[in-house]
């Protein structure tokens, strides 16, 4: 079984690759780490929260990463992203209370 970590902005494209890695017998995800990308970090953490409830097998730990670039400033696509994380029905992330399920460095 090959293991991963995920370093991600959790943009639609890695919340893809994150459900399929999670599906998959032959990959085991040891942890999410999430950072500022196309979208500010903060949004990027809701949204790999509420992937991984979605998919509902594994559950491995999120860790929140860098609120911006360390060496220039952060530039984002916020303005063609949606303002909210994904809408996944049945995702308590998008209602409730994410802190439950995130872990904090």
């Amino acid at each position: 079984m090959r293991r991963f970590i995920i370093d991600t902005d959790t943009g639609s494209d890695d919340a893809i690759a994150i459900m399929m890695m999670l599906l998959s017998d032959d990959v085991q995800v040891e942890a999410v780490t999430t950072v500022c990308g196309n979208i500010g970090m903060e949004q990027a953490t809701l949204n790999a929260l509420a992937t991984i409830e979605v998919v509902g097998k594994g559950s491995p730990p999120v860790y929140r990463g860098a609120h911006k670039p360390l060496m220039r400033e952060l530039v984002t696509a916020q303005k063609c992203m949606a303002k909210t994380a994904w809408a996944i029905a049945g995702s308590s992330i998008l209602w409730g209370n994410p802190k439950k399920t995130m872990r904090w460095m």
